[in-house]
C-alpha cells in the first residue's frame, strides 16, 4: 500500500502531483512514528494535505493485503505550514479481515488533527449503487484559477488548488442570490500518476477536502461568502468504495442537507466518468457570521 520517498527538498520544484507527494509523504522515524512537511506558501495547512498524510503514514503500518475502506477525522487546531508535523500511529486493532489505525498529527507538542482509519481485506459480496448524475462530460482544459484565492492564502500567493497541483472545472458557480445547496465540479490531479493504489487513494483523500465546505454557502445570498463568514472544516469522513484514477477527471457531487448554530453539514460523492462510485464523503464545517 505505502511507498518510501526520500527526504523532501529544501525548495521543492512542484510541477505535478507526484512532486507534491514526494514533498509531503511522511518519513518513518520509528515503527509507528512519522514526520512530514507542508507545501509553501500558505497561511495555515490545507486540511486535505493532513488527511492524505495520515492515510499515507497509516498505510505503511499495515500488510499489503489490507486496504483502507473508511476514514473518520477531526480538525483540532490550525496547522503551521512552516513547522514539521509529527504523526503518531496507534495500531489499535489487528484482525484477520479488519484492522484499525488511529493517527494523531502534532505540532508544537499539541494535537492538530486526529483520525481513525479502518482497513479490510478484499472480499466478494452482493452490490448495488445509485446512478451517477447525468452531466455534460468534462472539457480537456481546466478552469483558469489565476484570479481565485482561498481563505488560507495571501494576495499574490498561488491558491491552494494550484499549489497542490489539482485541476478543477466548476459546474456550479456562486451567484449573488441564494441558490440550492448543491455543488458539482470535475477534479483531477496534474498527472500522470503511476499504477499505485495507495498513491491514487492519497490523491482522492486530498481532493475530498475541496468543495465540501463551500457547498454550505450556496443557500446564502453572497457571491463571496468569505467576506461575510468565518469558515473552517470541523470534521471529515471518507468511505472508499472502488479504485479510481485520480489523474483523470472525476465528478465531485456535493450537497448540504442542513446548516444551523454556526455549523453546516455537507455530503459528497466522487464518481469516475464511466459511472463508478469511487468514494462517499461527509463533513461538518464552521460557518460563523462575521460581526462588524
Amino acid at each position: 500500500m505505502g511507498w518510501h520517498q526520500p527526504p523532501p527538498l529544501e525548495d521543492p520544484v512542484v510541477n505535478r502531483f507526484t512532486d507534491v507527494l514526494e514533498h509531503i509523504t511522511p518519513r518513518q522515524t520509528d515503527e509507528y512514528a512519522f514526520v512530514g512537511d507542508s507545501l509553501l506558501p500558505q497561511q495555515r495547512i490545507f486540511g486535505g494535505q493532513v488527511v492524505a498524510q495520515c492515510l499515507m503514514a497509516a498505510n505503511q503500518t499495515v500488510p499489503a493485503s489490507l486496504e483502507a475502506h473508511s476514514l473518520h477525522a477531526y480538525f483540532l487546531r490550525a496547522g503551521d505550514p512552516h513547522e514539521p508535523i509529527q504523526f503518531d500511529v496507534d495500531p489499535i486493532r489487528n484482525g484477520r479481515s479488519f484492522s484499525t489505525r488511529r493517527v494523531v498529527a502534532r505540532q508544537h507538542e499539541q494535537a492538530i488533527f486526529n483520525t481513525s482509519i479502518s482497513y479490510h481485506v478484499e472480499e466478494a459480496g452482493v452490490s448495488h449503487c445509485f446512478d451517477m448524475p447525468q452531466l455534460p462530460p468534462p472539457r480537456q482544459e481546466a478552469d483558469d484559477l489565476s484570479g481565485f484565492r482561498g481563505a488560507t492564502t495571501r494576495p499574490g500567493d498561488p491558491n491552494l488548488i494550484d499549489l497542490y497541483q489539482i485541476q478543477r472545472q466548476r459546474i456550479t458557480e456562486y451567484r449573488a442570490e441564494a441558490q440550492p445547496p448543491m455543488g458539482q465540479s470535475w477534479l483531477r490531479v496534474v498527472g500522470p500518476l503511476p499504477e499505485d493504489k495507495g498513491m491514487h487513494q492519497a490523491a482522492l483523500a486530498m481532493i475530498s477536502d475541496i468543495s465540501l465546505l463551500s457547498t454550505v454557502f450556496y443557500p446564502q445570498p453572497h457571491q463571496n461568502p468569505m467576506k461575510h463568514f468565518m469558515a473552517a472544516s470541523l470534521d471529515h469522513a471518507i468511505w472508499f468504495h472502488h479504485h479510481g484514477k485520480m489523474d483523470e477527471w472525476v465528478l465531485y457531487d456535493c450537497d448540504t442537507p442542513w446548516s444551523g448554530g454556526g455549523r453546516g453539514y455537507s455530503r459528497g460523492a466522487l464518481w469516475s466518468q464511466d459511472g463508478i462510485l469511487l468514494a462517499s464523503t461527509a463533513q461538518e464545517s464552521l460557518m460563523r457570521i462575521k460581526r462588524g
